[in-house]
């Protein structure tokens, strides 16, 4: 055991660092909502103030100290707030890619400045290099100084979280701020201070760790990420099992490299295991854990698309342009074009599953260097064709893309690009080195040119047509019915799973067929070199970081957005040292602008219409077939027994029962709070966590998941309307049936069947000229009024094959006209097809015009059932609604 006591002295004074770092990780993360990814740069920049202070001009370590962590710590902290604060209503990705941008500027900077290569710094705490033994283990005095540090701020942070005023308010701030604005505290004061004191936190442990692995920017940057690990131990929020697991991590970490010595193919386990650790916990650590800080996401604008006509000369204009770019550049240059297509290759993968599906991947790069290894021992090993060892070389991939889809399952958003980021770091410190990866030749992997194409000019042509096919697939996507379903679920995945669609199968096939195009990339990418090392900056994990940045400054749609890697090519023909690093920082600065502003610059409204107009493009309506009537006979609906349904100590529903019979409407009515929207939620499968019993149709459905009941007959909308704002009103709707058409199988999800779309699309039309919005068609979602979308909201239920339509709220952001025609539209519905409606609704006059029975609500009780008429001379419904005033006037309209 005494023998394992050398690695734990080292690890614990490492893992103290870690668990430093990740602490002022979780604090930042728990007041601001922002998982900071460029947490490592804070680190570095400190390094850097102090070697420059200390080492570069002489001052004594305690001023640099008080400089490099007491002055540049808050400042950055200060800033960080600012940033934090403008990325707080950005979408995810977004809010990944601003704080991906400071870590390229700072690496940019700091490289321009020192040089790329490792400076090693001498100890520089006091007796630092001073010795005693513990149990025959030589100690020195640095490690212990480093543990006591670490110690004492931990302990002095966590008292002040748990004790004292600020402390409560900053674990108030996320969730409440507006309450914690009434308490005559203000959030932002709140926030700044949460973000100097964990700024302060990183940056004192990117000075403690500079001696133990030198100055260098890439290493620094990426040994405090490793803090990422401590913070899943943390459950991203607990601070004391935020420093212990950094202390795990960090013991745990040198002590393997003692049994690695052993175990050669396990040699990079050390360096992998904080990223083990991440990727682990997110994946055991129960849902309820894995909750972000709430914040107020904003939607995003919506995209322009030029017409169909102007996309295909434009996209002739391009392909005649790259066609000819042999002839006109050098063959100097050549190689810098053919990286830049390859790289346009990997952004379309990646375009696939953040920009159409809404999942955040970090892990391309591994995805890239899979491929190209597959596509070496096809071709070289095995002798294969080159075209076949290449889609082989592909396809490989696929069941790795599909590991991959596992986690997305049950993650997303922040602690997916968390788990992918993880995946892609494990696959390089673990396999890379393989032999059956790239080897352990410093070489790596012969990569060889087709017998076709054996120079960069004939080659620069085979990677052209394979961008030209990979846009035009992913175009093909995009218009098709997966391509609908991808959008649908990355804007709004509750409603198509509602609707009857399996999200699980949608996430395998996006994440395969991503996987598939890196694959292919990774191996041109080798082919073009001659050779495939694991260093190669392609297959490195941070690329995966720096694709995602690149895909979010890309301004265009698909398949457009590649064309921001021929930016790729600038190092080609601007001469001279340091281009790659200032690009670096022009490139991260911009990645944090466009982050803050939440996208790049909107189309020009006069430039829109040019183009429209060049395109022929009219607000006219599709022509679509005659719309099939969707009838049903009568009998049981929905019915509800005994529902309870409590969060936390809180009881939101309690015993009730009810029925929701097919061929009329049924109310259900209360004051805000008293458990409608809950009841619905367990009605359509959202929340299960309930007792009690759902029927519908006089079969027990309570353990049914949303999307085989939204299969089964229930459709719903949703009192915060849940609509695919990417998407046009036209197919908006259509959603409405081919989520169901979908459902769960892999074939229908990938491709709708002829009499299957002009079932859809009849039932859309229909559906939209009985809520009067054909009009709206060809428009988008996300530009129309609130009115507008309600609208949009019940066409898209109504086209679904749903006989069991549980409406939310509908009429609400609805003028008395449009109230009066949307009350009509029920009373058509239920006549003409026969289904049954359970309404929510607080325009009480529209509840007792239409419907033919109403319970009422009171804190989650049953408080009355009756009829409209014996609702409104009831006392007990009267006293609930502040005074008979409320319902007596209804009874004038029947």
């Amino acid at each position: 055991m005494l023998q394992l006591l050398p690695f734990v002295v080292a690890g614990v004074a490492a893992g103290a660092i870690y668990g430093l770092a990740g602490t002022g990780l979780v604090l930042t993360y728990k007041s601001s909502g922002i998982f900071n990814f460029g947490h490592g740069a804070i680190a570095t920049v400190a390094a850097y103030v102090f070697y420059a202070l200390h080492t570069g001009l002489g001052l004594p370590w305690v001023l640099a100290l008080i400089a490099a962590v007491g002055i540049a710590g808050p400042v950055i902290g200060l800033l960080m707030e600012v940033i934090a604060a403008r990325l707080a209503p950005q979408r995810v990705a977004l809010q990944i890619v601003g704080t991906v941008g400071i870590i390229l500027a700072v690496q940019g900077l700091a490289t321009l400045g020192y040089g790329a290569n490792t400076i090693q710094v001498d100890q520089w705490l006091p007796a630092g290099q001073a010795t005693f033994r513990l149990f025959g283990t030589v100690v020195t005095w640095g490690q212990v100084t480093i543990v006591a540090i670490a110690v004492v701020a931990v302990a002095a942070l966590y008292a002040m979280f748990r004790f004292s005023r600020i402390g409560l308010a900053m674990r108030a701030v996320v969730d409440d701020p507006d309450l914690l604005a009434m308490q005559a505290t203000d959030p932002r004061r709140v926030r700044r201070i949460a973000w100097v004191i964990g700024s302060t936190f990183t940056a004192l442990s990117g000075v403690l760790v500079m001696p133990l692995i030198g100055l260098d920017a890439v290493g620094l940057t990426f040994l405090v990420v490793q803090a990422f690990g401590a913070a899943a131990v943390g459950a991203f929020g607990n601070i004391p099992l935020t420093f212990a697991g950094g202390l795990v991590i960090g013991i745990a970490s040198a002590v393997s490299q003692h049994y690695v010595l052993d175990v050669p193919w396990l040699s990079g386990l050390p360096s992998a295991l904080p990223f083990l650790v991440l990727f682990v916990t997110l994946l055991v650590l129960p849902k309820r854990k894995l909750v972000r800080p709430s914040t107020v996401e904003r939607r995003p604008p919506p995209a322009y698309r030029a017409p169909g006509r102007v996309r295909l000369v434009a996209g002739a204009v391009v392909l005649a342009v790259l066609v000819l770019l042999p002839a006109v550049v050098g063959p100097d240059t050549l190689p810098y074009w053919i990286a830049a297509l390859i790289g346009a290759v990997l952004l379309l993968s990646l375009g696939l599953l953040v920009r159409t599906s809404g999942q955040v991947s970090l892990c391309h790069a591994a995805f890239a260097a899979i491929g190209a290894v597959a596509f070496s021992q096809f071709a070289v090993d095995l002798g294969l064709p080159w075209v076949v060892s290449l889609l082989l070389g592909g396809l490989v991939v696929v069941p790795v893309g599909a590991l991959v889809a596992l986690p997305a399952i049950r993650l997303s958003g922040l602690f997916l690009a968390l788990a992918t980021f993880g995946f892609g770091i494990l696959v390089q410190q673990l396999l890379y080195h393989e032999p059956y990866m790239f080897t352990s030749l410093s070489q790596g992997r012969t990569m060889p040119r087709p017998d076709f194409a054996p120079d960069d000019g004939a080659f620069y042509y085979v990677v052209l047509a394979v961008l030209v096919v990979v846009a035009v697939l992913l175009v093909t996507i995009q218009r098709g019915r997966l391509g609908r379903l991808l959008q649908g679920m990355s804007d709004s995945p509750t409603a198509v799973t509602s609707m009857g669609l399996s999200t699980t199968v949608s996430k395998v096939i996006v994440f395969c067929v991503s996987a598939f195009l890196a694959g292919v990339a990774g191996a041109l990418l080798g082919v073009a070199r001659g050779f495939a090392v694991g260093s190669d900056v392609f297959f490195q994990p941070f690329t995966s970081l720096q694709l995602l940045a690149q895909l979010s400054l890309a301004p265009l749609a698909e398949p457009w957005f590649a064309l921001i890697a021929l930016t790729n090519v600038i190092p080609g023909y601007v001469p001279g040292d340091g281009v790659t690093e200032v690009l670096g920082i022009v490139f991260g600065v911009s990645a944090v602008l466009v982050a803050v502003r939440g996208g790049g610059p909107p189309m020009p409204p006069r430039l829109r219409v040019l183009l429209d107009r060049l395109g022929g493009r009219r607000r006219g309506d599709p022509v679509v077939a005659e719309a099939p009537v969707h009838v049903v006979s009568g009998g049981a609906g929905v019915s509800v027994r005994g529902l309870s349904v409590s969060f936390g100590g809180l009881v939101a529903v309690e015993n009730l029962s009810f029925d929701a019979p097919l061929g009329r409407i049924t109310g259900l009515i209360g004051p805000n709070g008293a458990g409608k929207t809950t009841t619905f939620d367990a009605c359509s499968g959202l929340n299960r966590r309930f007792g009690g019993q759902v029927l519908l149709h006089d079969r027990d459905v309570t353990r049914m998941p949303p999307a085989r009941r939204g299969r089964s007959g229930i459709g719903r909308t949703f009192q915060r309307m849940e609509l695919c704002e990417t998407l046009t009103v036209a197919q908006n709707v259509v959603l409405g049936r081919e989520c169901a058409q979908a459902g769960a199988g892999l074939l229908a999800q990938l491709a709708a069947r002829p009499a299957e779309r002009k079932a859809a699309e009849a039932a859309a039309w229909s559906a939209m000229e009985l809520c009067g919005i054909t009009h709206l068609a060809r428009e988008q979602a996300g530009a129309l009024s609130t009115g507008q979308r309600r609208l949009v909201e019940l066409a898209r239920c109504l086209a679904g094959p749903f006989d069991v339509l549980l409406l939310d709220e509908p009429s609400s952001g609805l003028d008395h006209d449009e109230t009066e025609r949307f009350g009509e539209i029920l009373r058509r519905v239920v006549e003409d097809r026969g289904v049954g409606v359970l309404l929510v609704e607080h325009d009480i006059a529209l509840v007792m015009r239409i419907c033919a029975d109403i319970y009422v609500l009171d804190f989650g009780r049953l408080l009355f059932h009756g009829t409209p008429a014996e609702v409104s001379a009831s006392p007990a419904v009267q006293a609930a609604y502040l005074g008979s005033d409320d319902l007596a006037p209804t009874l004038e309209s029947r």
